[in-house]
């Protein structure tokens, strides 16, 4: 019983994330289920484990973080379509390919682009007025088109999600109003994740009950992040987004260093 409290409560923290902030909240998830059960003495999940949980809550808060946004009209379907299929593509491009090249310049390639994400997202931005209509937003399909692949085309290749990554992209290279890339990264994230869990549910790696308490969770809290996602100045998105990206971009030098000590 235990367990299953503690997994409802990192559900509710992992969906409000994904609500506020537009991103999957694997990145963030997956240490909290390898550690946070053990320290408070209520069991320990394995790495399989884990990943199955992440694949459904990545799915879960995408779905239920887009729905909350798309009652604000914070969705731009054109760019979700462009950007989503591109990365689909790319995904798949790069997931073949991942058997013939070298993981560890490509996790350095990443942790670059992450390094350099993290250090866009503290770039001053003009804001845009929180009414604009999504819709509304033009954007450039062949430059979306190109970063949909490459993001995706790395992103299959490491087996990170990536939406860390194309947020910032959305906002400094695309010029996507803040809350707009927010809700518009979370429908993307729908078509990123369908893959992932489809993938695990095929190989029978998701503990089921688990996974539910911990997506009741995350249900809520993708409902509240996204609520609170409209009321937070845009300048504080941005900022907890890259602390955030700062964090991921260290987590993934760690393992870098480590590996090569």
């Amino acid at each position: 019983m235990e367990m299953y409290t503690s997994l409802f409560v990192l559900g509710l923290f992992g969906g409000f994330i994904s609500g506020l902030l537009g991103i999957g909240g694997g990145i963030i998830m997956v240490p909290l289920l390898l550690y946070v059960p053990p320290a408070l003495g209520v069991g320990l999940l394995g790495m399989k484990a884990v990943a199955g949980i992440t694949s459904v809550q990545s799915f879960v808060g995408a779905v239920s973080g887009a729905v909350g946004h798309n009652r604000f009209k914070r969705i731009n379907r054109n760019l979700v379509i462009y950007m989503g299929s591109s990365m689909a593509v790319g995904s798949l491009a790069g997931s073949i390919a991942s058997d013939s090249v070298s993981a560890n310049l490509m996790l350095m390639i990443f942790a670059c682009m992450a390094l350099m994400a993290s250090i866009m997202m503290f770039i001053p931005k003009k804001d845009h007025a929180d009414d604009i209509s999504a819709e509304s937003i033009q954007f450039h399909r062949v430059h979306t088109i190109t970063a949909g692949l490459i993001l995706g085309i790395l992103s299959g290749l490491i087996g990170q999600g990536g939406a860390f990554l194309f947020i910032p992209v959305m906002i400094y290279l695309l010029h996507i109003p803040m809350r707009i890339a927010i809700g518009s990264a979370l429908a993307i994230g729908i078509i990123s994740s369908i893959a992932v869990l489809l993938g695990r549910l095929g190989t029978n790696q998701i503990p089921y009950m688990f996974s539910l308490v911990l997506v009741i969770g995350v249900v809520i809290g993708a409902q509240f992040g996204s609520v609170m996602s409209q009321r937070t100045p845009q300048l504080a998105l941005r900022r907890v987004l890259a602390i955030l990206i700062s964090l991921s971009a260290i987590k993934i030098w760690y393992e870098i260093l480590i590996t090569h000590a």
